[in-house]
């Protein structure tokens, strides 16, 4: 996919294969990049191939406020999902729209002219998913509203698949994470990913064809910036005692506004939100580390390891004994 991006005050920012000092660290071993610092910032692309399928991972962060411009020549039938904080986005094909985090939607447009309003010194990144219409073929008769979605892709006509506002869940978090970690190389490594980003289709597709939103995606801008700051407070401190009404004088925001935020822009409230990032920290911390269970329980917010395991079994549907074990059998304690 070839992109160019341009800054309304700025101009087009020139992108190069040679990454600077500065992107390297964030590279994504055997991905094709092209990055570009200058004093507005920084921009990185990573381009993952897959079977047929072609993934841009992309972040971005300025120095002061600015609108970018997106522009591709290229027809882009595409999934996009929403890693970190809100785009604000208006699409010459799609009209005006936002994306909080972790946010998603799935479209196709002749050719690409979108602008982003980005705000100063804050992190933004996504992952864009680029398909073929063959891809989508087996599906036609399984998704309600594929088929109508599609004779307008068929066509060259601009559409949006689903009606309503929708967030990744655990399942598709998770096979995203999978793609950004995939450490295979050559032959292998395209046909890991073209799976991936296979199913992540379907996943996507199925959660998007449901009539009902995962969340509204209606909340103020100024409203988004306190529930972006409440979630860094809540996974700084994730083995702290974290109440509700603490959170939110600290955020200098009613418990009802706190949790209706959370609940716009991730589809679950600050408890669910908190026990959500404690049990993934947990799980990773077990699948990778020898650390006694009673530990992680403590680090994760549980006084007694029973309670922990107990609660850890009701989200995963197994027990941390079981992670532990696993990790050991794979090799991650060596």
């Amino acid at each position: 996919m070839n992109i160019r991006i341009e800054a309304v005050r700025g101009g087009e920012i020139q992108l190069s294969p040679v990454l600077p000092s500065s992107l390297k660290q964030l590279r994504i071993p055997e991905s094709i990049c092209y990055g570009a610092v200058g004093p507005f910032g920084h921009v990185l692309l990573q381009q993952l191939e897959g079977e047929d399928i072609s993934v841009v991972y992309q972040t971005l962060r300025f120095t002061r406020d600015e609108e970018i411009v997106y522009r591709s020549e290229e027809a882009a039938l595409c999934l996009q999902i929403i890693v970190s904080n809100s785009y604000y986005y208006d699409s010459r094909h799609l009209g005006l729209g936002v994306l909080h985090e972790r946010g998603m939607s799935f479209s196709y447009v002749p050719y690409i002219h979108s602008r982003l309003k980005l705000r100063a010194n804050e992190l933004y990144t996504h992952l864009s998913v680029f398909y073929q219409k063959k891809n989508l073929l087996p599906l036609l008769g399984s998704i309600a509203g594929l088929m109508p979605f599609m004779a307008k892709v068929s066509v060259g006509q601009p559409a949006r698949f689903g009606e309503s506002y929708m967030t990744a869940d655990t399942a598709i978090l998770s096979v995203v994470d999978n793609v950004l970690e995939c450490t295979y190389q050559g032959h292998l490594r395209e046909l890991y990913i073209g799976n991936l980003c296979t199913e992540l289709l379907l996943l996507a597709l199925v959660r998007l064809s449901g009539r009902h939103p995962s969340a509204s995606g209606v909340i103020s801008e100024e409203d988004v910036i306190l529930v972006y700051k409440a979630k860094e407070a809540i996974l700084r401190d994730m083995g702290g005692h974290i109440s509700l009404s603490s959170l939110a004088e600290q955020m200098d925001l009613s418990i009802y506004k706190l949790n209706h935020g959370f609940k716009a822009i991730y589809g679950i409230g600050v408890t669910e939100f908190l026990l959500e990032a404690r049990m993934k920290r947990a799980h990773q911390i077990l699948s990778e580390t020898d650390m006694p269970i009673g530990v992680i329980a403590r680090e994760s917010g549980y006084s007694h390891p029973h309670a922990f395991s107990l609660a850890f079994k009701k989200y995963f549907g197994y027990t941390p004994a079981f992670v532990q074990r696993s990790g050991r059998v794979n090799g991650n304690h060596l």
